[in-house]
């Protein structure tokens, strides 16, 4: 089933593909594949290890999702100018400059240089800063690219409650097929995909479920919770209990692409159909269940 496929664009800081027929209430979104740099964005590292920090190629794979009437939002900065797959307050006090405020919360992924402003990169062993950020550059990342995203996205999610009285939503993520210096699990193997619910706090477990099926009827080790729980794009949006079900998904780069070329594998259109049918799937699951 294909459908009509509308495009909007905001420069910078996101685009969106929505279907406008045969559609259903699910978004796929990419916070953390974004390559459009500010020209304001200055890194002490080398661009090698800068380009490491983005999910490259995800919303490629995705690309299918639309003609089978899911939507596709992608945010187009890069997670090392402003991760949108943070709390925008996650910041290291140690590392901000000026007067702040509102409490900070900071986590222990701040902590380690993963939180709001990344300051490590490559495999979480090069700094990306060598300076606190101020907290007028703090306000204006956040005003101009963080929220306007976040914003779109609880939009969407607002209007299917609206419309369908449900919404469902996957946030879409790579992971490294061996974890870094500065994640949770470093130095362990990771499995081909893995869905995070936060441990079943941001969407009801058949969701989840019937994700995890699908994956393996294609024939991939697929996990729940296992390597990544899920972060702030599904504790922000997921709320299952007010009808919005949200999921991380996390895909093993080295399934689909050469860690260290940066170069499309063998394997990476037969993933993307997956992935495509995959979406397909879940719409017939989201227009069983309202049926």
């Amino acid at each position: 089933m294909t459908s009509t496929i509308t495009e909007s664009h905001q420069p910078g800081v996101l685009r969106k593909r929505t279907p406008t027929e045969n559609a259903v209430p699910l978004i796929f979104d990419i916070p953390r594949s974004g390559s459009d740099f500010p020209r304001e964005y200055q890194a002490p590292a080398p661009f090698d290890a800068v380009r490491r920090t983005i999910s490259m190629y995800v919303e490629d794979l995705y690309a299918g999702v639309p003609e089978h009437g899911a939507t596709w939002l992608y945010a187009l900065f890069p997670n090392a100018y402003i991760d949108a797959n943070r709390h925008e307050l996650d910041i290291d006090p140690a590392w901000l400059e000026g007067e702040w405020s509102e409490p900070l919360e900071t986590s222990d992924k701040s902590l380690r240089g993963m939180g709001l402003i990344p300051r490590v990169c490559g495999k979480g062993d090069v700094a990306l800063r060598d300076a606190p950020i101020s907290a007028a550059d703090l306000r204006h990342r956040l005003d101009h690219y963080y929220w306007p995203y976040h914003n779109e996205l609880a939009a969407v999610l607002a209007g299917f409650r609206e419309q369908y009285g449900v919404a469902y939503h996957i946030s879409c993520h790579s992971m490294s097929a061996v974890g870094g210096k500065a994640v949770a699990d470093p130095g362990r193997v990771r499995s081909d995909f893995d869905i995070g619910t936060r441990h079943g706090a941001t969407t009801a477990p058949e969701f989840a479920e019937a994700v995890v099926e699908c994956l393996k009827s294609f024939g991939y080790d697929a996990t729940l919770n296992e390597h990544f729980a899920g972060a702030e794009s599904v504790h922000k949006h997921g709320n299952p209990d007010g009808g919005i079900h949200s999921l991380q998904f996390e895909i093993n780069r080295s399934m689909y692409m050469d860690e260290d070329s940066y170069r499309r594998g063998e394997r990476f259109t037969e993933i993307q159909g997956h992935l495509s049918q995959l979406s397909g799937k879940l719409a017939e699951f989201i227009r069983g269940r309202s049926a």
